[in-house]
C-alpha cells in the first residue's frame, strides 16, 4: 500500500510540474505575442519615370515595433525594397532604416523624369542619397552622395544645375565648414 501512494505521489508531483513547465511556456509566448508589430504602408508619387505618359507610384513596406517605433527586419541585413506601379522593377536597399522617394528631374533627355531616394542608416539622421534613372527596361544608379536629414526641408535642393551639369548636393560627415555645418559636397550626375 505503501508503495502505490508513493507511486501516486510521483505520478501527481510529475504531471504538476510538467504542467507548471507548459504554463511558463505559455506565458512567454503570450507576452511575445503582446510586442505588436505594425505593417507600415508608404507609397511616393514619383512622376513618369517610363516615359509612357502616366504618372507612377512608389511604395515601400516596412514592419515597425509598435512600442520601440524601430524597425524589424525579416533579414539579417534590413532589405528595403522599393516596388513601382505596373510593370516596372524594384530597387532593393540594404542596411537601411527608412526610406524616402520623391520625384526629380529629367536629366538625360529622354521625356522621363528621375527620381531621388534617401535611405536612413544607422548613424542618426544620416542618409545615403540617390539619384535613379529609368532606362531600357532597367534602373540605373547616377548619383550618390551622404546627407545630414533631420527636418522636412533637408530634403529640398538637393539637386542643382551650374552651367549644362546637374548636380547632387550632400555633406561630408566628417568636415564642418567655418561656421560648424558640415561642408558640402557636390556630386556630378551622370546618365
Amino acid at each position: 500500500m505503501k508503495l502505490s501512494f508513493l507511486i501516486l505521489l510521483l505520478v501527481f508531483f510529475s504531471c504538476e510540474t510538467k504542467t507548471k513547465r507548459d504554463a511558463s511556456k505559455t506565458t512567454k509566448t503570450e507576452n511575445a505575442v503582446k510586442t505588436k508589430t505594425i505593417i507600415e504602408k508608404r507609397k511616393f508619387f514619383v512622376g513618369d519615370v517610363n516615359n509612357d505618359k502616366i504618372n507612377d507610384t512608389a511604395f515601400i513596406s516596412l514592419n515597425r515595433n509598435s512600442e520601440t517605433n524601430e524597425i524589424e527586419c525579416k533579414e539579417k541585413n534590413c532589405l528595403i525594397n522599393v516596388t513601382f506601379s505596373k510593370n516596372i522593377p524594384e530597387i532593393s536597399f540594404d542596411q537601411s532604416l527608412g526610406i524616402v522617394v520623391m520625384k526629380t528631374d529629367d536629366f538625360n533627355n529622354d521625356k522621363a523624369n528621375e527620381i531621388i531616394i534617401f535611405s536612413r542608416t544607422n548613424e542618426g539622421w544620416w542618409n545615403d542619397i540617390f539619384v535613379w534613372t529609368f532606362k531600357n527596361g532597367n534602373w540605373k544608379e547616377i548619383a550618390r552622395a551622404k546627407g545630414f536629414i533631420s527636418e522636412n526641408k533637408d530634403f529640398e535642393n538637393r539637386i542643382i544645375k551650374e552651367k549644362k551639369h546637374f548636380y547632387l548636393i550632400g555633406e561630408n560627415q566628417w568636415k564642418e565648414d567655418k561656421n560648424g555645418e558640415f561642408e558640402k559636397t557636390k556630386v556630378r550626375i551622370f546618365e
